[in-house]
């Protein structure tokens, strides 16, 4: 009886065909490693393992590990682009109400951080981390989100409908309100199993609105 042949091993480094190429697989496990860990803790070895990759690659695409943390930086920017010019349109839109433009963006901005949670995380872990890459990332991330949104809160403090008394402590609060540890959805399951995960994403964002925006009429 002939024994099967046994499947060769396809060798690290070489991509299945439809994978992410070496570079976007390195960017994905670092951003999540970066996130998790801070940038002393993550070690370029398991980020290269759990992207599948020779840790040469790294040296090749990157060069160091402080250049392979700021193309990760460059990559959540990225990600955040598209949330900072929907702020952005929302705060121009000067011919609707501030509540339902502050409403909408904050619904907005709940399901961006549930749908990223590496951006809120990577944004977390690192904003508390070394003066320099604070820096960098108040310069590259936190600063233009808050600039995207500043304008419109204004408009909603000049109403009445928020009632902090400046634009960066709204941010603020409502940023940490939603960066949350991603341990939250774990916890709130076993606290109120009465709630449905499906529906939890639309249940915080309701909550929040209604925690951060007061009536006009009230």
């Amino acid at each position: 009886m002939t024994a099967a042949p046994t499947p060769s091993r396809r060798p690290r480094g070489r991509r299945p065909s439809g994978a992410p190429s070496g570079r976007a697989a390195l960017l994905t496990a670092a951003t999540r490693a970066f996130a998790e860990l801070g940038f002393e803790r993550a070690d370029l070895r398991s980020i290269a393992k759990a992207a599948d990759v020779d840790t040469g690659l790294i040296r090749i695409h990157f060069g160091d590990k402080a250049a392979l943390w700021l193309a990760c930086l460059d990559a959540v920017t990225q990600e955040a682009a598209p949330i900072m010019a929907v702020m952005t349109k929302l705060s121009t839109e000067t011919d609707r109400p501030a509540y339902d433009r502050l409403r909408e963006a904050i619904e907005t901005f709940v399901a961006f951080g549930i749908a990223h949670p590496e951006v809120r995380q990577f944004v977390a872990q690192h904003a508390a981390e070394t003066p320099e890459r604070a820096a960098l990332l108040i310069d590259r991330l936190a600063r233009p989100a808050y600039l995207s949104i500043r304008d419109l809160v204004q408009a909603g403090i000049d109403c009445g409908v928020v009632r902090t008394p400046h634009p960066a402590l709204f941010f603020l609060l409502l940023s940490n309100s939603v960066h949350q540890p991603h341990s939250v959805p774990v916890l709130l399951n076993e606290i109120a199993p009465d709630i449905a995960p499906a529906e939890a994403p639309s249940l915080l964002a309701r909550s929040i609105v209604a925690t951060f925006l007061h009536s006009p009429t009230s």
